[in-house]
C-alpha cells in the first residue's frame, strides 16, 4: 500500500488458516484511547473491506498480543480484548459497514 495505513499483526495464529498480518489504509481507522490503556479502534468502509478486516479480528483470542504499526512508527504491543457487531451505515449516500475492536496497551517497541 501507497496510502497511509495502520498495520495489525497476530504474534501468533490459532488456526492454519488464520492470517498473521493486515493492513488498513489509515482513512478506514479511527482510534480513541481509554482509561487503563484501552485503545478503541473503529473499523469504518464498504462492506466488502470491512468484512475483511473482521474475520482477521474474530479470530483471535482474548488476551491474545495484536502488534500495531502506525506509519510505521514501530510496533506497539496491545492485548486484544474484544469484537463488537457489525454495524450498517450511509454516509453521502454510501452503504458502509461499521464495528470497533477493543485493544490494552502492553509495552511499546522503540
Amino acid at each position: 500500500m501507497t496510502e497511509p495505513s495502520i498495520k495489525f499483526r497476530r504474534s501468533s495464529g490459532t488456526k492454519s488458516k488464520d492470517k498473521k498480518s493486515l493492513e488498513v489504509r489509515e482513512e478506514n481507522v479511527s482510534m480513541q484511547n481509554r482509561r487503563e490503556n484501552a485503545l478503541i479502534v473503529t473499523f469504518k468502509a464498504p462492506e466488502n473491506e470491512t468484512m475483511n478486516i473482521y474475520e482477521f479480528f474474530d479470530n483471535i483470542d482474548e488476551l491474545e498480543p495484536i502488534f500495531v504499526d502506525i506509519a510505521n512508527a514501530g510496533d506497539v504491543e496491545y492485548a486484544f480484548r474484544g469484537i463488537s457487531t457489525v454495524n450498517d451505515l450511509t454516509e453521502e449516500g454510501q452503504s458502509l459497514k461499521q464495528f470497533n475492536v477493543t485493544l490494552q496497551l502492553r509495552r511499546e517497541f522503540l
